[in-house]
């Protein structure tokens, strides 16, 4: 299907907003069955180790309850298989941002996205490492700020908030800059952060008000469904601290948990429509009017 969405053009804040949503009402569909069809067998792997988890865990009063060896493996099996996760899904996120900017339609699938993931995860692994580092460095200054904002009142939050995106655009850019071939590894940090410079915080409001406005729309959406559940297993499974060692008791946690992981991954992936389309407008900004000039020589020029 094609999709009528510009997105090299200049935008405000408030563009950013309409932009994102006009893009998600166009493609969420294609992309939420894609991405989620890609992650369907990492995502039964993480149940899984919910489930087991959960037999690990006992509520009765004489209970020594998640004390031994084997509950903490799999607890560290867990965090490790959810940040693994984490980095897929916003890496086949970015790829099929990427794919999607490229043609301008929805007519690719699954396989295309998974294979140009593969095709770039040295880069990925390469990226992440020099992320790490980048991180390291610019943590101190950042930690200042942050505890400055934190002593703000009322809008201190809000502050850290819009801080933590303004770095996570950043990143985003940077990496994207680093896979599409505009800067190499080294220098796709200074690249990225000159090119965002001058509206480095109006992309960090815009960031945030969306991720922001997202996050309270899937809540909305699944708090239906959630109260509907409880007062279901209220009722008719007499929820206590026994339950929770029941079978019925570790099913029930095994989806919470699942059902958190599905909400943190939707953010995952919004963030990256968001990202990406301020990374496309200030792309623009910077390099809109060389490209084009260079564009307009090709076959020289008309008498």
């Amino acid at each position: 299907m094609e999709i009528n969405f510009e997105f090299q053009k200049e935008r405000k804040v408030g563009d950013f907003v309409q932009s994102f949503i006009d893009l998600f009402k166009l493609i969420y569909r294609h992309f939420v069955s894609t991405i989620f069809g890609l992650s369907a067998v990492p995502l039964a792997g993480i149940a899984l180790v919910y489930y087991f988890l959960s037999t690990k865990i006992t509520f009765s009063a004489n209970s020594d309850s998640f004390e031994d060896i084997d509950a903490l493996t799999w607890a560290g099996l867990l965090i490790v298989a959810l940040i693994a996760l984490g980095l897929y899904v916003y890496g086949i996120s970015i790829e099929y941002f990427v794919l999607l900017k490229e043609r301008k339609s929805t007519a690719f699938s699954g396989v295309e996205v998974l294979k140009n993931f593969r095709s770039n995860l040295g880069k990925y692994f390469m990226f992440l490492i020099a992320m790490i580092l980048a991180l390291i460095v610019v943590f101190i200054p950042l930690a200042i700020v942050a505890a400055i904002c934190a002593f703000i009142p009322f809008v201190g939050s809000f502050a850290i908030g819009i801080l933590a995106s303004m770095v996570g655009i950043w990143l985003f850019c940077s990496f994207l800059f680093y896979r599409e071939g505009y800067s190499d590894l080294g220098s796709c940090f200074t690249d990225a952060y000159v090119m965002l410079s001058k509206k480095l915080i109006q992309y960090g409001i815009a960031t945030y008000i969306v991720n922001f406005i997202f996050q309270m729309a899937v809540m909305m959406i699944s708090i239906v469904p959630l109260v509907i559940m409880g007062i279901l297993s209220f009722n008719f499974l007499g929820i206590d601290a026994a339950f929770f060692d029941s079978s019925w008791g570790k099913l029930l946690m095994t989806l919470g948990g699942l059902f958190i992981t599905l909400f943190t991954l939707f953010l995952y992936m919004s963030g990256v429509l968001a990202n990406g389309i301020i990374y496309e407008t200030a792309k623009d900004l910077k390099f809109g009017e060389r490209i084009y000039g260079m564009i307009e020589e090709i076959g020289g020029k008309s008498e």
